[in-house]
This record gives C-alpha cells, sequence and structure tokens, in this order.
C-alpha cells in the first residue's frame, strides 16, 4: 500500500494535523478498538467490524512530514533556467566604459538587468534535486495513523467485484447511495479496494467525487479532503494485517 494514501484522506497540513488532534490520536496514548460500521451491497446493516492500528505519539507531525515528502517526490524536477551565457544576445558592451556616470556594463545579459540571465537558478538536474527520505517504520506508522484517524467517516461494503460483471455507472451511483453517499452534491468519497477491478473502476470514474483506490495507490492526491470512506471487506483485512497495533 502506497503512502500516498495520506494525501487522498487529507488535503494538507492543516487537515492533517486538525485530524491528528483528534481524540483518536491523542499523544502518547494507543487507541481503544473503534467500531466500523459494515454494510452490506443492498444498503442494509451488517454489524460493526473492530478496527485498531498502530498510531503515531506526534500524529500531526508524523502525517504532515509523510505528505510533504510524498508531494516533494512526485516533482520531475526538470526546471531550467538559462544563465547569462546560455541567453541569446549580449555580445556587445552596451555602452562606453567611462564618462556616461552610469555602471561599468560590459553586456546586457547580466542577471542583474532585465532579460538577463538568472543567477542560482533550477538547473534540471531531476527528481534528486527535491527527494525527501524517510524511514520505513516511519512511512507505515504515518499511514496507520492517518487510516486510524479516519475511521470516523469509514464504512465498511462488500466486495464490489462480484456485483459488477460489465461497466454500469448507474449501478454504481445506485449503491452509493444505498449506503448514503450523496452522488448528486459535493460530498467527496474514497473507496478503497485491494485490486483493481476494470468493471468497478469504470463504473465510478464518472461520478464527481468519487475516487476509487486499489491497495499500492499509484495515483496523485486530490485538491481536497475525503469525507467519507468506503473499505471493501478484503482491503480492510489487509490494513489490519500489516496495520494492526
Amino acid at each position: 500500500m502506497r503512502s500516498v494514501l495520506l494525501a487522498a484522506l487529507f488535503a494538507g497540513a492543516e487537515a492533517l494535523a486538525g485530524a491528528a488532534r483528534a481524540p483518536a490520536l491523542a499523544r502518547g496514548g494507543a487507541p481503544a478498538m473503534a467500531a466500523v460500521p459494515v454494510a452490506k451491497f443492498d444498503g442494509a446493516a451488517a454489524g460493526e467490524e473492530a478496527v485498531e492500528l498502530r498510531v503515531a505519539k506526534a500524529g500531526a507531525y508524523l502525517v504532515h512530514r509523510k505528505v510533504v515528502a510524498e508531494q516533494a517526490n512526485m516533482r520531475l524536477g526538470t526546471a531550467k533556467a538559462k544563465t547569462r551565457m546560455e541567453v541569446r544576445g549580449g555580445g556587445r558592451k552596451p555602452y562606453q566604459q567611462k564618462g556616461t556616470g552610469r555602471a561599468r556594463r560590459g553586456s546586457s545579459r547580466s542577471p542583474l538587468l532585465v532579460g538577463g540571465g538568472v543567477s542560482f537558478g533550477p538547473r534540471g538536474v531531476g527528481k534528486a534535486r527535491y527527494a525527501l527520505k524517510m524511514n520505513k517504520k516511519e512511512k507505515r506508522l504515518a499511514i496507520s495513523t492517518a487510516l486510524m484517524s479516519a475511521v470516523g467517516k469509514m464504512t465498511v461494503v462488500e466486495d464490489l467485484d462480484t456485483h459488477f460483471a460489465a461497466p454500469k455507472t448507474k449501478d454504481m451511483k445506485a449503491f452509493l447511495e444505498r449506503v448514503d453517499v450523496d452522488t448528486d452534491g459535493r460530498q467527496s468519497t474514497l473507496i478503497l479496494t485491494k485490486d483493481r477491478h476494470e468493471n468497478t473502476y469504470l463504473s465510478a470514474r464518472n461520478i464527481p467525487c468519487i475516487r476509487l483506490l486499489r491497495r499500492h495507490f499509484p495515483s496523485p492526491p486530490p485538491p481536497h479532503p475525503r469525507r467519507q470512506v468506503l473499505v471493501a471487506s478484503s482491503a480492510l483485512a489487509e490494513i489490519k494485517d500489516r496495520y494492526s497495533a
């Protein structure tokens, strides 16, 4: 499971810090076991699922670091500015050395002048310019902390693979409405599945504010936080196996 899930659950540092200040992420103590509601495909309640994941003592700090590192590592580092040597023109001395009362100029492409080169600008060295590193255990703890902070807006649903033999947006929208997802408004929802299922993905991609992510989460973060999280039962089993307290 890729750590980009953190950014999918929280839009930025402020939202992450606010979530981490919730009682479940109190500094210094492991959270109590949380009960997540379970819903069937027809929308009927099917009890609750106990979830208890590892939580960092300084949850806001660690999750913020992971989000910053994730966004920095997505940068390609291709920005490149021209120096005074690379800017076209400037071969002739703009005016005489003495007698004008102005500062001495040997070229009109000096970094001090408009139209000149850039001093200490980006040189297109690639991702290494912006890369940030985190320890493996810190990454996992940041993910589990973010997941545990989202249990209040989480619902466990059945695996969707068997219910979508063919791509059908109408069926996906009907399912989301049965589990109290506002598909017509602006309520953003994240659906977590264990593996990619083509028909499920095609059924959900045209619904506004719905994000379908699988276990490895290779996609970039969305621009806003998620108000509701639907987790497939198989995905929750793997989350508990990897991040259980």
